[in-house]
């Protein structure tokens, strides 16, 4: 059955095409755009729909290559993330710069890094924390700032 909320996004959807501007549907790349793919290739499911339902012109959005969201979606052959850009109103016969639609998308191989669903911050191990330490200790590069 579809619900209030899924009616609601897919109207929300509809009014973003005509309202998204040329910073997110433009063929240039930009941090955002690269923020998005990192999150579609590491299957964080929760911050792309979070990006959806803080931009519906998320679902829209396209980097140089002409390649968006649901194009990577399908890279990565995540069902999940396919079906809450499609529900948001990704155009699923959109066409990158060679031609290719997002379902013509050729698969990616797996990462060895998935987005926990349920954690905001990811914290290491001490065997992680005593590795570092002993790397800088040694004369490595002192990155210790980049830990949390």
């Amino acid at each position: 059955p579809i619900t209030f909320a899924l009616l609601a996004l897919l109207a929300s959807a509809a009014g973003a095409a005509a309202s998204c501007d040329e910073s997110m549907t433009g063929f240039f790349d930009s941090d955002i755009k690269s923020q998005a793919w990192t999150d579609i290739a590491h299957g964080n499911v929760r911050a792309v729909k979070e990006s959806l339902a803080d931009d519906p012109c998320y679902a829209l959005m396209r980097a140089a290559d002409g390649r968006g969201p649901l194009f990577w979606a399908h890279e990565f052959d995540n069902e999940a993330i396919i079906a809450a850009l499609v529900a948001a109103g990704a155009d699923e016969t959109a066409k990158d710069k060679q031609g290719l639609t997002p379902g013509q998308m050729p698969k990616a191989p797996p990462l060895t890094f998935q987005a926990p669903e349920d954690e905001e911050h990811y914290s290491y191990d001490a065997d992680y924390d005593e590795a570092f330490d002993a790397h800088a200790a040694a004369g490595g590069a002192d990155h210790s700032e980049m830990r949390r």
